[in-house]
């Protein structure tokens, strides 16, 4: 089964050159994760399931504290702290950085990662 989190959007500093440490970017987090929720399927129990709520709030959390130049660096702290619950068997992570190019409405990176 697969949670998705999908077009979380937040603002932050972003980028490597000396102009973009100045201003704030929007950009869209999209999350999929996959996940053996059959034990949440039969108790109904948030505990046996994975939270999107906590998931999300890490997430605001990690780019509230840090400074990224790179959204590919920005995509795997995010994919590093996901993936420490030892229940999630997959995981795919897109940023869209809004506005970085002229005429370009944004761009984006994704990776995707296995559990062990």
């Amino acid at each position: 089964m697969l949670l998705k989190i999908k077009n979380l959007k937040l603002q932050t500093v972003l980028g490597v050159h000396l102009w973009e440490e100045k201003i704030n970017r929007g950009i869209i987090i999209n999350v999929e994760i996959e996940s053996d929720f059959i034990k949440s399927l039969q108790s109904d129990d948030i505990n046996d399931t994975i939270d999107y709520d906590l998931i999300t709030t890490q997430i605001k959390k990690l780019i509230a504290s840090k400074r990224f130049k790179l959204v590919e660096t920005m995509a795997q702290k995010i994919m590093d702290q996901i993936m420490e619950d030892p229940r999630i068997k997959r995981c795919k992570i897109e940023i869209d950085k809004v506005g970085a190019v002229e005429a370009v409405e944004s761009f984006s990176v994704t990776i995707e990662q296995y559990g062990s």
